[in-house]
């Protein structure tokens, strides 16, 4: 959870890194952040000290830091407030669904986090109006297929269960 909780530690930072005009350290603090991201769930696996809560509380900090940076653009006029509201619509969907089915297959939903990181990185290298539409859309449509698949994965799961 320590290293977890690096990442939300890291959003104020970022945003204060950003407000200053060095969108290249802000850069390595992603890289730091999806560092940690990797690590948390490698350590745990490896010191065999993986749990439920631990899932959950690796999922929200990326909520967190994510959310964080999305409004920070959403504040600068680079996105409309309906990315960061379907960030949070996104993370709903994931512990509700999560909560449904301890194992569940999402082959699109692992990779929504990838697609906001990608995002970021994509605003702070073009910070232009096509790839804020880019990410805009981009970020719909994985959230819907993730919708999607969730939904028939918990179909799937229901039927299968006596």
């Amino acid at each position: 959870m320590l290293i977890s909780s690096l990442r939300i530690a890291t959003l104020p930072l970022f945003i204060y890194v950003y407000n200053i005009g060095n969108a290249i350290s802000c850069l390595g603090l992603l890289g730091f952040c999806a560092t940690t991201d990797f690590l948390d769930g490698y350590v745990a696996r490896k010191l065999n000290v993986t749990s439920r809560f631990g899932a959950y509380y690796d999922a929200t900090t990326d909520f967190i830091f994510m959310f964080g940076i999305f409004f920070l653009f959403y504040s600068l006029g680079f996105y409309p407030i309906w990315l960061p509201i379907i960030i949070i619509f996104a993370f709903i969907q994931f512990i509700i669904t999560s909560y449904l089915a301890k194992k569940l297959y999402d082959p699109v939903g692992r990779y929504l986090g990838s697609a906001l990181y990608v995002g970021v990185i994509l605003t702070l290298v073009w910070p232009t109006e096509p790839v804020f539409v880019f990410v805009q859309y981009a970020f719909v449509v994985f959230f819907l297929i993730s919708i999607a698949s969730r939904i028939i994965s918990l179909t799937r799961k229901r039927t299968k269960q006596p």
